[in-house]
């Protein structure tokens, strides 16, 4: 911690956690990212895919378009109690893409939860496609 004269306070802190996924389309990709999102939430394997939910991601570029769908994503889980295990992006719309998303509410009794994650921040958010590849790389505020 660092004391600036009389005005703030500095605290430093590590509590972030970043992720890289790769896809073999920019669908994949979107899938992919949200997988690894909520397996550092949870264990996915004891998700079940009972109720889904639809997001409708207006098309931009690929990075705005994959953080609008990870915060949403996030969103549900945060203020509903949401977890996921499958996910779909269909991308064919010409103007905006539907992700769906599976799974069940939080059950104390069945769900462990590893990390709670307060965002996807800014910093080193990258989307680009490398050899017929997507790749993925984002931080989380845990």
């Amino acid at each position: 911690m660092t004391k600036a004269p009389d005005k703030y306070t500095l605290l430093h802190h590590t509590a972030d956690t970043g992720i890289e996924v790769t896809g073999e389309s920019l669908a994949k990709l979107f899938e992919n990212a949200a997988t690894g999102l909520f397996a550092l939430i949870t264990d996915v394997e004891k998700v079940q895919p009972r109720e889904r939910i639809r997001i409708t991601i207006p098309r931009q570029d690929p990075e705005e378009m994959l953080r609008f769908w990870l915060e949403n994503l996030l969103q549900h889980f945060n203020m509903e109690a949401w977890l996921f295990s499958r996910f779909r992006i269909d991308m064919k719309n010409g103007t905006q893409c539907l992700g769906t998303a599976r799974g069940e509410h939080y059950d104390p009794s069945k769900h462990d939860i590893y990390t709670e994650i307060k965002g996807i921040t800014y910093h080193c958010f990258e989307v680009k496609q490398h050899n017929r590849k997507w790749i993925a790389r984002f931080i989380l505020d845990v």
